[in-house]
């Protein structure tokens, strides 16, 4: 793989929690080739919303530790600027996206990073994000 920056979105993270194969060896894999790995705050709530519905201190634990070894890119003034962009232009079009979606692309944008997910159909609508999909 040659990417440098990558933003993991949190269906990645959810499998990485969940010890799926697949996405721990990729996850693993873009470690070893150096790429600076991340998330976004707006990715660190949907995790401890995970967790807090399953009620179990091992998971918010779970999320601290995976959390802890990432870069969490914070929603800046920057990334609300461009997720005002994104919305407003695919409402336009017809073709609204969830909030949150819009506000994960437009930091992995901000950051310039490539976003690592599973959810291309959420994700592909959003032009100027370069997206990374699981093997």
């Amino acid at each position: 793989m040659d990417i440098k920056a990558v933003c993991l979105d949190t269906d990645i993270l959810v499998d990485h929690l969940r010890g799926e194969e697949n996405a721990v060896h990729q996850i693993q894999e873009l470690e070893s080739s150096g790429a600076i790995l991340s998330t976004t705050t707006i990715n660190a709530f949907e995790l401890y919303y995970g967790a807090q519905k399953t009620k179990r201190e091992r998971s918010r634990d779970a999320v601290k530790k995976l959390l802890s070894r990432l870069v969490v890119h914070d929603f800046t003034e920057k990334a609300a600027e461009k997720a005002g962009e994104i919305v407003a232009h695919l409402e336009a079009e017809g073709n609204p996206i969830e909030f949150r979606d819009a506000f994960i692309g437009a930091t992995a944008i901000a950051n310039k990073s490539t976003l690592f997910t599973r959810n291309i159909r959420h994700f592909e609508r959003i032009s100027e994000l370069e997206l990374h999909t699981p093997n």
